[in-house]
């Protein structure tokens, strides 16, 4: 995995919105030691679905909640199911952390016939392979950070959600996305126009 949390969560993200481009409605459940930590949230927020995250390192969720990762973390499956319900039905994002004994927690899930639309560990990330076409702007505030996302939307088509979404959305939900830089995925054409407004990426 990376160092850099916005980068893992960006590949992650346009790893889920390849699968599918809107995952309002949907549940992803993570499971597994730092699981909630993982970039994995955020990106699954991003993308407008609800996560489930499942630990018994109370220190590691409750950690991801005060960064801003989770939304809540709660003690009970019945409190991770009431908090998420009603967020699914309206599909909106929504990510809780549940505190409890992973191999005993799946099963009461099973048993209770929940189905997520899809399970995530933490060596998910690991598995997505660097792109060429992965760019970082980096910025020196938030003030820079604002033109250079101007820049970006800019350039990027406006029937492009999927990466205008990301842009817009990462720095309501990855804190590590309002200040310092912004990763993006850009085309050479795209490069050319960015630089043509003397906005250029940091070299890799």
């Amino acid at each position: 995995m990376s160092r850099d949390l916005q980068l893992d969560t960006m590949r992650l993200y346009r790893w889920l919105t390849h699968q599918l481009e809107d995952w309002g409605g949907k549940l992803v459940m993570l499971t597994g030691r730092t699981c909630a930590q993982s970039g994995a949230p955020p990106a699954v927020s991003i993308a407008s679905g609800t996560t489930l995250a499942l630990d018994s390192d109370s220190a590691a969720m409750k950690a991801a909640q005060r960064a801003g990762h989770l939304d809540f973390v709660v003690n009970s499956l019945d409190e991770a199911l009431r908090a998420l319900k009603n967020e699914v039905r309206q599909k909106r994002p929504l990510s809780v952390g549940l505190i409890a004994d992973v191999t005993a927690t799946l099963a009461e899930i099973e048993e209770r016939g929940i189905v997520p639309d899809l399970r995530l560990t933490p060596e998910t990330l690991q598995q997505l392979l660097p792109a060429a076409d992965e760019q970082r702007f980096i910025a020196s505030g938030a003030s820079a950070l604002r033109v250079i996302d101007a820049a970006l939307l800019a350039t990027i088509p406006s029937d492009d959600l999927i990466r205008r979404r990301w842009i817009e959305r990462a720095p309501q939900f990855l804190r590590e996305a309002r200040s310092g830089g912004r990763w993006i995925w850009l085309s050479e054409a795209e490069l050319a126009a960015l630089a043509a407004q003397g906005v250029a990426p940091a070299p890799h």
